[in-house]
């Protein structure tokens, strides 16, 4: 029953009256949460079907764990977890996930720190880190990877789920918050079209590619699903998704006419980009920079 009494509790910190209101009149809204544990199935069957990633003995370390789907899953899976989050709000939620299906200690750190390495070390070394749409909400990429690296096992394996705030399906409407736009944006100008706080940062591959090979996790293996049947068709989808980028970029669509200068302004220069990459790109890369809205696969640390 823990399952359900997560959805219970959930419901009852997010305002919502009962699991049977949650499930119906909110299931749109809260479709990441509610369905985390079958997102957490899919994940680990990837590893092990794609990559074959086996769980049974190994230590892992859930970073950014919420409410704990991930790490309740593959502590079934026959792995030895920890999960780590700096909201005790989401650990609360979590342990009440695990309660009764799996032993898994949550942990209120925040792994990017100096200090996490420290904090952490009693139940590493871990030979397998998991970093599921985390890394966009961390300001200190740097000092994750330190901290990954020093926890790290001989042969460790980081697998990454990572938004891609280029792909035109993103810009046009944003993962987070659902605006128009601000994937292209510097979170300095985000306090014009929503609240703080966001915790988003929105960076390009060639950064997570950069920081995985400088702590020694430089073989990288790619999700990689073009569902496009030829270049010439990510070509035209690219193209149509600009257009209606273009389109949308009228005053009549926006509150404050800040909001359409920054947008007009990191447009122009995406739409030159854009220009460029359909006429030099091969079609991966094209497809992977424009197309594709999450990079997903693992690293592994080299053992030379």
């Amino acid at each position: 029953m823990s399952y359900e009494n997560f959805l219970q509790e959930f419901a009852t910190a997010q305002g919502v009256g009962s699991v049977e209101e949650l499930l119906s009149d909110y299931s749109q809204r809260y479709a990441f949460q509610i369905n985390s544990r079958d997102r957490a199935k899919k994940v680990i069957s990837r590893l092990v079907d794609e990559f074959g990633i086996t769980f049974p003995g190994k230590r892992v370390l859930d970073v950014g764990c919420a409410y704990g789907s991930f790490s309740i899953e593959m502590a079934k899976a026959g792995a030895i977890v920890v999960g780590v989050d700096i909201s005790d709000k989401w650990l609360r939620l979590a342990e009440i996930n695990a309660s009764g299906e799996a032993e898994v200690p949550f942990v209120n750190c925040d792994a990017s720190s100096y200090r996490a390495s420290h904090e952490l070390s009693g139940y590493g070394p871990f030979d397998i880190f998991i970093v599921n749409d985390v890394f966009e909400h961390i300001h200190d990429t740097v000092g994750l990877m330190e901290t990954i690296k020093k926890l790290s096992s001989p042969g460790a394996i980081v697998y990454f789920k990572i938004p891609n705030g280029h792909a035109t399906r993103h810009v046009l409407l944003e993962g987070h918050k659902k605006v128009f736009g601000i994937s292209l944006l510097p979170p300095d100008y985000w306090h014009l079209f929503i609240s703080a706080p966001f915790h988003i940062y929105y960076r390009r591959w060639g950064h997570f590619q950069s920081i995985f090979d400088y702590y020694g996790f430089s073989e990288i293996r790619h999700v990689r699903e073009i569902r496009d049947p030829d270049i010439e068709t990510t070509r035209r989808h690219i193209v149509n998704d600009v257009n209606k980028i273009r389109r949308f970029l009228k005053s009549e669509n926006f509150d404050d006419v800040r909001q359409l200068s920054v947008l007009r302004r990191a447009c122009r220069y995406y739409y030159d980009e854009v220009a460029s990459d359909i006429e030099t790109l091969e079609w991966e890369p094209l497809w992977s920079k424009y197309r594709q809205t999450f990079w997903e696969g693992v690293a592994v640390l080299s053992q030379r």
